[in-house]
C-alpha cells in the first residue's frame, strides 16, 4: 500500500503519515508523529505539506492544533483532476510542436555498437531494403553480426536490394552468410564498377528511415534519419541507379 502511494506522488514520509493519520483518524502532530515512527517537528511540516494536497483538514480542539484525514476516495478525485488539466493542455501542447513545422527525427551513434544498431533497426521493414553497400568490406568488418543479420532478414521474409562494388572476391562473398535454405527472391544485388563507385559507407533505406554507417575503423558512426520525403527521394535516387546499373548488366 505505501509503494501505491508513492506511485501517486506522495514522498515515503507523506505516504507514512497519511497512512498515521488515516487508522488514528487524526489528532493533534504528537499522536500521529507517534503513529507514523517520526519525529514531532519533522511530522508536523508533512502534515502541513498533506494539508496543502488537500488530503488532510485542520482543526482546533483546546486551543491546540489538530488534523484529519479526507476520505480516501479524495485520492482518487485528486487524480482525476489532474487527468482533466492533462487533457485539456493537449491541444495547445501540440500546437506548439507543429508551429515550427515539420522536423526530421534525427539519431546519431557512435562505435561498433552504433553501427550494428542502425543494421538492426533496418529490420522493422514491412517492405523490402534498399542498400548502398560494400559487401567485400561489410563481411570483413563483422562477420558474426552480419551473418546474424543476413539470417535474420531473410526469416523475415525482408526483401532487399544491394548495389556494391565490383571485386574478385564479392562476387560470392556473401555465400558464407546465407542460410542453407532461403528464398532467392529476397535478396537481389547488383555489382557496379569499383573505381566509379567504391561506397566507402553503407546505405540503407527502409520505411521512411534512411540510415548511414561508416564502416572505417577511424570513425566508427551510425545515423538514422526518419523523414518520409527524404525517404523517399532517396528510393527514387537508388531506382534510378538499380536501373542505370541493370542496363549496364545487360550490355
Amino acid at each position: 500500500m505505501l509503494t501505491d502511494l508513492l506511485k501517486l506522488g506522495l514522498t515515503d514520509e507523506e505516504a507514512k503519515v497519511y497512512l498515521a493519520c488515516l487508522e488514528v483518524n487524526g489528532g493533534a502532530v504528537s499522536v500521529i508523529a507517534r503513529k507514523a515512527g517520526i519525529n514531532r517537528v519533522s511530522c508536523y511540516h508533512t502534515l502541513e505539506k498533506l494539508l496543502k494536497r488537500r488530503l488532510l483538514s485542520q482543526y482546533d480542539k483546546s486551543g491546540m492544533k489538530c488534523f484529519a484525514p479526507e476520505p480516501p476516495e479524495k485520492l482518487e478525485e485528486l487524480e482525476l483532476e489532474r487527468v482533466k488539466i492533462a487533457k485539456s493542455l493537449l491541444p495547445q501542447l501540440k500546437s506548439l510542436t507543429g508551429s515550427l513545422g515539420f522536423k526530421p527525427k534525427i539519431r546519431f551513434y557512435e562505435g561498433r555498437e552504433g553501427v550494428e544498431r542502425v543494421f538492426t533497426e533496418s529490420l522493422i521493414a514491412k517492405k523490402e531494403i534498399l542498400g548502398y553497400t560494400n559487401l567485400k568490406t561489410v563481411t570483413n568488418f563483422f562477420p558474426d553480426f552480419f551473418k546474424e543479420y543476413t539470417h535474420t532478414r531473410l526469416r523475415k521474409g525482408i526483401k532487399t536490394r544491394y548495389l556494391s562494388p565490383n571485386t574478385v572476391e564479392s562476387v560470392h562473398v556473401i555465400d558464407p552468410f546465407l542460410p542453407k535454405t532461403f528464398d532467392p527472391n529476397l535478396i537481389e544485388i547488383l555489382l557496379v564498377n569499383k573505381e566509379q563507385f567504391p561506397f566507402e559507407n553503407e546505405v540503407l533505406i527502409f520505411e521512411n528511415v534512411v540510415g548511414i554507417v561508416s564502416l572505417k575503423k577511424e570513425e566508427l558512426l551510425g545515423l538514422l534519419i526518419e523523414s518520409a520525403t527524404l525517404a523517399r527521394t532517396m528510393r527514387a535516387v537508388f531506382d534510378l541507379a538499380w536501373l542505370g546499373a541493370t542496363a549496364f548488366v545487360a550490355k
